[in-house]
């Protein structure tokens, strides 16, 4: 049997309680008393380690001659006279250690009363703060050249908090968006009714996928102040994460880049317009070069037939992927003679093939018989398949049309003086490109050229 708490073997003793000693040595921090007088009367390991002094070395001797430089001495003195007077003392103070090179500590000096209430001693605790504090003001000279640099550049900054949803804006961020100090609720609706409607979708959406890659992010957009007025910002963002990975928010900064969009789109509009001078430059000489390839192929024509064969074989592919000319018999019929050009011989073979399955028809009301019996132009800019649903044309013909990728057509009169000699027809099929109004005013002063000359080379034959 054993007594309770106690060893039953007389060869194993009780172990002996650590001595106070002992204890005050574990310490961390470096613990010394001293008397009133700041007469040094214990040194722990701890202290030993910290300021390179023995204990036997600095047993008898004043504190103040130990660790204190001459400059802070009137300084120690009174930090000295509060603890003898029964106050404890806490902060930071500069000493040297042995080498004499200084350390920054934070001491707590406590007195110690006796059973009467008298101050018998002071116990001073301490611990070296010299890295904390470099890094501390490291931290706030870093903190002060970003407020610097934020205030010369015109930011403000943001911090988003997912979880809460709470957004808190400085200062600066407020005047960027127009609103008065503190008028910024701490909301992200709130953020997103300050922006320009037709900018909040791309906006909610590059944040969005910010937050789902983890990545930054650049938005840039308009805010419409309370007084109507329009100012473009652009906010460069960083999702934050926690230590599991998990997005807990967003932070950054926003500028005012008005000035610099609107020099941008000044840019962008000078750049077009020089872009539009020079596609009208290059038009202009092609139509003139067009008009030159016209009249060089009519001078090289003897007869109608040549006048046809020639001009159409110039028209391609200057002016249409397909160009064909419809010339009316001068005796009065209402047939007119064909002559078709295209790039591929094969397609020309295919178009002469639809003529004679489908043949010219006088009395229709749209296409060629109409031009030819109106006198007026027909123009289609885009050929789309509301054009032939509305075409008075059968189904059959619509769906060569489709087969043809017919994309714009232009048809106009061949007319000299009042008199109606027949029509021209250029088409662009597989290509991108569509006619536009001054394609029309070309197409007519070719058609009133052609015109002209098939009326000079009758009258010679006549003569």
């Amino acid at each position: 049997m054993r007594d309770s708490g106690h060893s039953s073997d007389p060869l194993v003793a009780d172990p002996e309680p650590p001595s106070e000693r002992a204890v005050l040595d574990a310490l961390s921090r470096a613990v010394i008393v001293t008397r009133p007088n700041g007469e040094i009367v214990l040194w722990t390991r701890a202290a030993e380690q910290l300021y390179g002094w023995p204990e036997h070395e600095v047993l008898g001797r004043a504190i103040v001659d130990v660790l204190v430089p001459i400059p802070t001495r009137d300084e120690a003195a009174g930090v000295l006279s509060a603890v003898a007077a029964g106050t404890t003392w806490r902060g930071d103070f500069t000493v040297a250690g042995r080498d004499g090179e200084p350390i920054s500590v934070y001491v707590i000096d406590r007195p110690v009363f006796d059973a009467e209430g008298e101050i018998v001693g002071v116990v001073g605790l301490s611990e070296d703060v010299t890295e904390q504090r470099l890094l501390e003001r490291r931290a706030e000279d870093l903190a002060d050249r970003l407020a610097l640099a934020l205030d010369a550049g015109g930011f403000g900054t943001w911090r988003w908090d997912m979880a809460t949803g709470a957004v808190e804006w400085d200062a600066k961020l407020e005047q960027l968006y127009g609103v008065g100090p503190g008028g910024f609720d701490g909301t992200y609706e709130a953020y997103l009714s300050l922006l320009h409607p037709d900018d909040v979708e791309a906006t909610v959406e590059t944040v969005r996928e910010a937050t789902r890659t983890k990545s930054s992010y650049v938005v840039e957009h308009r805010v419409v102040w309370p007084d109507g007025s329009v100012h473009w910002v652009q906010g460069k963002g960083k999702v934050t994460v926690d230590a599991a990975g998990a997005v807990t928010g967003t932070i950054g900064c926003t500028a005012d880049v008005t000035e610099a969009m609107q020099l941008a789109f000044e840019r962008e509009r000078s750049h077009s317009r020089a872009l539009a001078a020079a596609e009208t430059e290059r038009l202009s000489r092609e139509r003139l070069q067009f008009l030159g390839a016209i009249n060089d192929a009519l001078s090289r024509s003897d007869d109608e037939q040549q006048v046809m064969r020639n001009v159409t074989a110039a028209a391609v592919p200057q002016l249409g992927d397909w160009c064909t000319i419809f010339v009316l018999p001068e005796a009065g019929g209402v047939i007119p003679d064909v002559e078709i050009a295209h790039e591929d011989p094969a397609m020309v073979e295919y178009a002469l093939a639809l003529q004679r399955q489908f043949p010219y028809e006088p009395d229709a009301t749209t296409g060629v018989p109409e031009v030819i019996r109106s006198g007026r132009s027909e123009f289609y800019p885009e050929i789309d398949e509301q054009v032939l649903l509305a075409a008075d044309t059968t189904d059959e013909i619509r769906d060569i049309v489709r087969a043809l990728a017919l994309r714009s057509a232009i048809t106009v009169p061949l007319e000299k003086r009042g008199r109606i000699l027949g029509a021209m027809q250029f088409m662009y099929s597989r290509s991108s490109r569509a006619y536009t109004e001054a394609d029309l005013a070309l197409a007519q002063a070719v058609a009133a050229r052609i015109a002209s000359t098939l009326t000079n080379i009758r009258l010679l034959e006549h003569q």
